[in-house]
């Protein structure tokens, strides 16, 4: 089931995201602050946050606001099983003007998926922008170009 997150799920949407970090060697130590629990209560707050709930609790959630897609993770038994692809359909819905973000550049599962999901690479940064200092790349999804395309 797919609801807007409460302050409630706050410490299990960071507990997604801190295992995620964990799963990936290549991700930098330590966990940045926009792991925290502190950090997902801010952005319940002030942007758009969904999150699948099941039988066993929130095993993702998607962060999104004004055009720009924060954040999108899923605990490892509930990926490649459609809710990544559900959430994100959730927030192109919401966003009519379309869709930016950032992937980190060694995130290949994640550049992959929204390629797949009709993102294109619009550019690519050096690290100096963002808190994990890693190579990363600028992805926009636009209505227009996935009916065209």
């Amino acid at each position: 089931m797919i609801r807007a997150a409460t302050t409630a799920d706050a410490s299990a949407c960071s507990e997604i995201l801190f295992a995620w970090i964990k799963e990936n060697s290549w991700y930098p130590s330590p966990a940045p602050e926009s792991a925290s629990e502190s950090a997902m209560l801010t952005r319940i707050g002030s942007s758009t946050v969904l999150v699948v709930d099941g039988e066993e609790g929130v095993s993702g959630f998607i962060a999104h606001k004004d055009g720009y897609l924060d954040c999108l993770y899923l605990n490892p038994e509930a990926r490649n099983r459609g809710m990544g692809k559900t959430l994100l359909n959730e927030a192109k819905a919401a966003s009519p003007e379309g869709l930016g973000l950032w992937v980190l550049e060694q995130n290949r599962d994640a550049q992959r998926f929204y390629i797949r999901e009709g993102f294109l690479e619009t550019a690519r940064g050096d690290g100096s922008d963002n808190e994990e200092n890693l190579p990363d790349i600028r992805f926009e999804w636009h209505p227009e170009e996935a009916h065209n395309g």
